[in-house]
């Protein structure tokens, strides 16, 4: 695993595309030459245990279901679907989530329960493909305090959150302070709802298919600057560090190799 993960190490930042062009073209790859979604296995979501992770993963495309191969847990992975408020064997795409190729966060599941960890993981998948920071904020707020409303109504209390996201503001002309100042008002969400997890943030940026980029090295300044102790905001993974050699051919979204190196990552960060 460590092999792997060395092999994936020293991507290139270039390049990345605009929010709505992103989301377009990535769901474009993702649907074509994928098998429709597999039959869901509901799976009751409760009692939980305190061997069990309840794990929030938000964020764009890359915490979304855009990766290249599909996964199905192997251990006792649960998928919280925020749109039903029930819980359902853990199998990509994952529900909660756009996209319909695979998530770092099923495979993830499984090495934290083979690893000893846990007994259970139920994964909530919130992330949208495309998405900015001022969108999460704004329009897509909705997906906060919906999982926010149905973890409840379920009896689930948050063990971590994820979150991964920044390439869209990669090409934009967000800067340093604008993105904590945004980060911010998001964790404030799910503070607010009594939701104190710790709220890992990853340095997110790489995405090659589209043109110049200019705007990098301010969007990893303000996810750098948004760890904050107060709100229980820590330093998550850097996956830019996924080269090319763990992406799809657009540079930007990941490969079978680069999503076991993403649930490699974040593995190190789930205690």
């Amino acid at each position: 695993m460590l092999r792997l993960v060395a092999f994936l190490m020293g991507g290139v930042l270039v390049g990345t595309i605009a929010g709505s062009l992103l989301t377009q073209y990535a769901r474009q790859t993702e649907l074509a030459g994928l098998p429709p979604p597999p039959a869901r296995v509901e799976r009751p979501c409760g009692p939980v245990s305190g061997k069990t992770a309840i794990i929030v993963v938000h964020g764009q495309s890359n915490a979304a279901n855009y990766g290249s191969t599909r996964h199905t847990a192997r251990e006792a992975v649960d998928n919280f679907d925020s749109a039903s408020g029930k819980c359902f064997a853990a199998a990509d795409p994952l529900l909660g989530a756009d996209g319909m190729g695979g998530s770092f966060a099923t495979r993830l599941g499984d090495m934290l329960i083979q690893d000893g960890r846990y007994d259970r993981v139920i994964v909530v998948p919130l992330a949208r493909g495309g998405a900015s920071i001022a969108f999460l904020n704004n329009e897509g707020a909705a997906l906060i305090t919906n999982g926010i409303a149905k973890l409840k109504a379920a009896g689930l209390t948050p063990t971590h959150i994820l979150f991964q996201q920044g390439e869209t503001d990669a090409v934009s002309t967000t800067t340093a302070d604008q993105y904590a100042l945004l980060l911010h008002q998001l964790v404030k969400r799910f503070r607010a709802a009594g939701f104190d997890a710790p709220f890992y943030l990853s340095r997110s940026t790489k995405c090659d298919y589209a043109g110049p980029n200019n705007n990098i090295a301010a969007v990893r300044a303000g996810q750098f600057s948004a760890v904050n102790e107060t709100l229980n905001i820590r330093p998550g993974p850097d996956t830019d560090t996924i080269g090319n050699e763990g992406r799809s051919p657009d540079g930007c979204h990941m490969n079978e190799a680069g999503t076991l190196a993403n649930a490699v990552l974040w593995a190190a960060f789930v205690k």
